[in-house]
């Protein structure tokens, strides 16, 4: 009987290793990728660091030894000696509308259908002569849409419809100041009321005569700046332009990026992936509803489109936008909870900075104290609210200081009160870009939220702002910039927060740096070497983990990206370099030698 079953089991082992051999190639999953002997720094939980990885089908096989992954090559297996360099996950980029061909669309230069170059000279007259070349250049009737630079924000405020009349008599001109703020002339305020703006709009100022001055802000101006501006024409040279700016991000090792678009920017996008053409991973912020005095229609006729996306993870929304509540360090629009040091001549603000939801500059009203029930529903305020209503998460918001972080925490508070939300489930985590400055009132409302929402850091301290020759940060805050970006403080109170990107030039390695050593090394200006706030410096692995799976919570996606972990993308960086080993005053200048994104090797250095 045991004879029988001896010989009845030597055939099963015999017949079973026959079939095995007879297995058709197409059924043996190889690994499409092995990458071994080199120093894989995972940012795992535990910041595990592994010998080699295996990639199959765009995503990450395994991880381990040099044995236990070579392994897994088979015959069409492509393996690279990393010959000891490290490999990092990709790197995420926040605040990103500017890596998008069109980003700035609704704030451009657009003069018959053709986008062009922001205005600068050096003083008003001179710039406004520009403009007045514009409109020469415009068809007759046909809009006119010009974008100043900072330099002069302050005397350019002072002008009126009037004032524009005189540039451009026969055509609409709208003059964009900032994001926020903007002059149109008599011919554009008509154009504008006759779409369904508001004339009794309060972000339409008026003069002490009841007329409207021309002068707007916020959804006042966003009607103008996005509800009537047409497209531009999707040309060759748009599409090539946007590979251009992908490929800067992908030499630098940036695998993903996102930031707020518009429908023109995004369907640029879509076309590029739709043409195989899209190279790097885009997470868009939609614009629809964002300084949209008529957002709550749009609102009912859009679909939650929160995780809609395209491809294996290659176009995912991340959420909607809505308008900045401040300004920036050029315009002296920083809006904090404590008083600035100095306010400089010409440069606009007050001691607090400026709140563009109300329009500060121009109505002088305060947010607190100054509006009426009705005027708050006119500001982004009631969005944010409207948003929370249809389960819109927002995300690609501007905001610097802890004055404006604090009405926007506030408001995502109260929109958790209302008791007609018609979708329960958030499927996005709330999130804010650059948040420069905090305080204890900031901080303690960010703590509220929780992990329901995120935070990108911007680097700014370390490469400021000039106007008029003058760092603006310094300017405006002296010492107190010792007191930004609080980063230890931030991770020890259990914030979501990361280190935001959003221009290749300010690369993630640069930035990496920035946040190790707190020294500045600006590309703006010829200081360098300066310590701000050196007790708030992190280690390089808390670094890296700021610009890798920090990041992916920023964009609620840090179940597939951020880390090298089996399963997630293979969006990968190799780096010239041992990441661990080389000097605090050197990581900028280790740089990629190679970028992947699912698994498909982007970019190479030759």
């Amino acid at each position: 009987m045991n004879r029988l079953i001896f010989i009845f089991l030597l055939s099963a082992v015999h017949t079973v290793g026959a079939a095995a051999q007879r297995v058709p190639p197409e059924l043996v999953r190889y690994a499409d990728a092995v990458f071994y002997n080199g120093k894989v720094i995972t940012v795992d939980k535990n910041f595990t660091v592994a010998e080699a990885v295996a990639v199959r089908d765009g995503k990450i096989l395994a991880v381990g030894t040099n044995v236990q992954i070579r392994k897994l090559a088979g015959p069409s297996t492509r393996q690279l000696n990393l010959a000891g360099k490290s490999m990092v996950p990709g790197f995420i980029d926040s605040d990103a509308d500017n890596a998008f061909a069109g980003g700035d669309l609704y704030k451009d230069t657009m003069v018959n259908g053709i986008v062009g170059k922001r205005v600068r000279d050096k003083s008003v007259p001179a710039m406004l002569a520009q403009v007045e070349q514009l409109v020469r250049q415009a068809k007759p009737g046909s809009p006119v849409y010009v974008r100043m630079a900072d330099e002069f924000r302050n005397e350019l405020s002072l002008l009126t419809a009037k004032d524009l009349d005189k540039i451009a008599a026969d055509n609409p001109l709208l003059l964009s100041l900032s994001s926020s703020d903007g002059i149109a002339n008599n011919k554009m305020l008509e154009r504008a009321f006759a779409a369904g703006l508001n004339k009794n709009h309060f972000q339409v100022v008026k003069g002490a005569d009841g007329r409207p001055t021309g002068q707007l802000s916020s959804q006042a101006l966003g009607f103008i700046g996005w509800n009537l501006r047409d497209w531009p024409e999707l040309t060759e040279e748009i599409f090539q332009e946007q590979e251009k700016i992908v490929d800067a991000f992908l030499r630098v090792g940036v695998t993903t990026v996102t930031g707020h678009g518009g429908g023109y920017t995004v369907t640029i996008i879509s076309q590029m992936f739709h043409d195989g053409r899209l190279k790097m991973r885009i997470r868009p912020a939609l614009d629809f509803a964002r300084q949209n005095p008529i957002a709550d229609q749009f609102l009912r006729r859009t679909p939650n489109l929160v995780n809609f996306g395209l491809g294996e993870g290659m176009v995912r929304i991340v959420g909607a936008a809505v308008g900045p509540v401040d300004g920036g360090s050029d315009d002296g629009g920083i809006l904090t909870n404590e008083p600035k040091q100095r306010v400089p001549e010409g440069i606009g603000g007050t001691i607090h900075g400026a709140n563009k939801w109300t329009g500060e500059q121009w109505t002088r009203k305060q947010w607190l104290s100054d509006l009426t029930d009705e005027q708050k529903r006119q500001t982004e305020w009631n969005t944010l609210q409207l948003f929370r209503k249809h389960g819109w998460n927002i995300s690609g918001n501007h905001n610097m200081g802890s004055g404006a972080s604090s009405i926007v925490t506030e408001a995502l508070l109260d929109a958790e009160k209302q008791p007609d939300i018609k979708v329960r489930t958030m499927r996005g985590r709330n999130s804010l870009d650059h948040n420069l400055i905090w305080d204890a009132k900031s901080l303690a409302l960010a703590k509220q939220l929780g992990n329901q929402m995120a935070y990108g850091l911007n680097s700014e301290i370390w490469s400021q702002r000039v106007v008029r020759g003058e760092e603006m940060l310094f300017a405006q805050y002296g010492e107190k910039m010792h007191t930004m970006q609080p980063v230890k403080d931030l991770l020890q109170a259990g914030l979501n927060v990361h280190i935001e990107g959003g221009n290749a030039k300010a690369y993630p390695l640069w930035r990496i740096e920035r946040f190790v050593t707190r020294t500045d090394d600006s590309l703006r200006s010829k200081n360098s070497g300066r310590v701000w706030g050196k007790d708030q410096a992190i280690d390089r692995k808390q670094a890296l983990r700021m610009v890798t799976i920090n990041a992916a919570k920023f964009i609620s996606e840090e179940a597939m990206l951020g880390s090298i972990e089996k399963g997630k993308y293979a969006d990968l960086v190799v780096l010239s370099g041992d990441f661990l080993k080389v000097r605090d005053d050197q990581l900028d200048e280790l740089r990629p030698v190679m970028t992947l994104v699912g698994g498909n090797v982007v970019y190479q250095e030759q």
